[in-house]
């Protein structure tokens, strides 16, 4: 890759917008006829599609979308029919995807041993159109289309599963790189569109933030502050992004403030530990409040961690029972085979102690097309289910948690089950109450989803008696009692440089390269798109997160997630 290559081109005398290259040998007069200004012209298709098992993978997929004929119904959440396969991955923010179709020839020029899987649709859009696409889109931009009004608010993060669509390593990584994410639209006013209908230009408030330029400081120029400054201003610009440089503002805060410490781009809030208490023999529960709480509290989503950084460089993530983001509840096992972590809680941690907290993330979603939600726990990991079930009790889902324990003195967290009626069970072997998961199973259809977190035994047990019963390994959603967030230190040598890097235990490898100088490209930062993958040469990897396929872990490495063991090469 070349450097980027950023010089203003004026489109007919209008604003200006910033041609940007990141391969030598592109071609700016294609890149130029992108940047013509656009008013409107006609919408080609209208694609949905329904949430299913892709690529081999645990994980579902809606990136397949067919040709709809006819008005289609446009509501604030997208298109009738159309589906996301986690409740979090849509929502108004993400109503409209669209596409330029002048995308996929140059696709197949590029890509050619993928050439076939290069077709219309084939980026999973809503929207097939030609003319609009990134480079003369802006954020803001407001756009008729059909009965429907529609605003430009983000541009689409690139995931992983681009990567298994076009059979391709890279396709995530280019796609952002060349500004052929396509972007979404939240809904102004709802109403209908169908192939043929007119697209057109009602407004655009923001001439100068095109979604190309959006993108050059989400993924490359990542520590302009002033850019970043401008963007966040933006009312239109959508959460997602405008949360990504609120929290990169705050990383190079802190990262200033905090070099000599090592913490360098990680976001810690102090809250007290006001409750400590033994739910169990082996279990602690805690409840932390914020020192400075916020007037706007998030609430505890299902299937959230948090990381709590315990002593020095110990830090651990722990699943969030319940609360929000003022005030929540841990609860922790004493693990044999602790590595510090949850015997520094039940010997150190006190009531009054001040501890530095991570942000609450929701890392375990419910699945958005079930009919029924299963959640099966045993001993602690019921702490990954108490939000899950209160969602589905106040939303209305049909739902019900399993609850596994030795005797009854191991039963947890028992002060929220009244609030689950009869959508609990709770299975006391000592008393005979036994858990047989076949039964259990056949009294649900094949659009339920499981979700097991408990011991291996247990996950082993969920695993085969559903193939047994010929459920969609799609259905299947499991967690481990502590999510891996830091690890061993290791030692990355840089192969072209020689220059050798200390990672430390509870930094990332990601951020190391970066401060060691290295513009390494991401996007989820969470292990799931394969954005920050880097070449491995040598040494032994501990692969986390599911960016890469099975045949890319010989010869890379997610940086954000993933660690070295002992020393290790990089092709960097």
């Amino acid at each position: 890759m070349s450097a980027w290559c950023l010089k203003s081109w004026n489109i007919q005398g209008d604003s200006k917008f910033p041609i940007m290259t990141v391969f030598q040998d592109e071609d700016l007069e294609a890149i130029k006829a992108l940047e013509q200004r656009w008013q409107g012209e006609k919408l080609a298709q209208v694609r949905t599609g329904k949430v299913k098992p892709a690529f081999g993978m645990n994980e579902p997929s809606g990136i397949f979308k067919h040709v709809r004929a006819g008005p289609i119904t446009v509501s604030s959440l997208g298109c009738e029919g159309d589906e996301h396969a986690y409740e979090f991955h849509g929502g108004p923010e993400k109503a409209l995807l669209q596409y330029s179709s002048l995308h996929y020839a140059r696709w197949k020029k590029e890509l050619p041993e993928s050439e076939d899987r290069f077709v219309v649709g084939g980026f999973g859009e809503n929207l097939v159109a030609t003319y609009a696409n990134e480079r003369n889109m802006c954020i803001g931009d407001v756009v008729r289309i059909g009965a429907v009004i529609a605003q430009v608010c983000e541009p689409r993060q690139p995931c992983y599963k681009l990567n298994h669509r076009f059979q391709a390593k890279d396709v995530s990584k280019r796609s952002q790189d060349l500004f052929r994410t396509g972007w979404f639209y939240r809904i102004l006013q709802e109403g209908t569109i169908q192939a043929g209908d007119d697209m057109f230009l009602l407004e655009r408030p923001n001439p100068e933030w095109t979604v190309a330029r959006v993108q050059y400081y989400l993924y490359h120029d990542i520590r302009n502050e002033e850019a970043m400054r401008q963007l966040v201003e933006i009312k239109e610009l959508g959460n997602e992004p405008r949360t990504i440089f609120v929290n990169r503002l705050k990383k190079q805060y802190e990262n200033q403030l905090g070099r000599l410490e090592g913490v360098a781009m990680n976001i810690w809030t102090d809250y007290r530990v006001v409750e400590k208490k033994r739910e169990t023999p082996r279990i602690a529960s805690l409840v932390f409040e914020a020192t400075i709480p916020s007037s706007t509290p998030e609430k505890v989503l299902p299937g959230s961690h948090v990381r709590v950084r315990l002593s020095g460089k110990l830090v651990r993530a722990y699943s969030v029972v319940a609360g929000d983001s003022n005030r929540f509840h841990l609860a922790i096992a004493l693990s044999v085979a602790s590595r510090g972590g949850s015997q520094f809680i039940h010997h150190n941690v006190q009531r009054g102690d001040v501890l530095p907290v991570g942000q609450i993330t929701s890392s375990f979603p419910l699945s958005v097309d079930a009919d029924n939600h299963v959640f099966i726990a045993g001993g602690v990991g019921i702490t990954a289910f108490i939000a899950s079930a209160q969602h589905c009790q106040q939303k209305g889902y049909s739902y019900h948690l399993h609850y596994l324990v030795r005797n009854s003195e191991d039963i947890a967290l028992k002060q929220y089950f009244s609030e689950f009626g009869d959508n609990i069970t709770i299975y006391d072997k000592s008393a005979g109450t036994l858990f047989n998961i076949k039964d259990v199973l056949n009294q649900v259809n094949d659009r339920a989803h499981i979700y097991c977190c408990g011991s291996e035994r247990l996950q082993d047990a969920v695993t085969k008696t559903t193939s047994s019963l010929g459920m969609s390994p799609a259905n299947l959603h499991f967690e481990k009692f502590e999510i891996a967030t830091s690890g061993d230190p290791f030692t990355a040598e840089l192969a072209d440089s020689k220059k050798t890097i200390e990672v430390e235990a509870e930094k990332t490898l990601l951020d190391a390269l970066r401060e060691a100088g290295l513009d390494i490209p991401s996007s989820c930062e969470a292990g799931n798109c394969g954005t920050c993958r880097v070449g491995v040469k040598s040494g032994r990897i501990e692969h986390r997160g599911t960016g890469l396929m099975a045949d890319e872990k010989g010869s890379a490495m997610l940086s954000c997630v993933s660690r070295g063991i002992g020393n290790i090469v990089l092709d960097l």
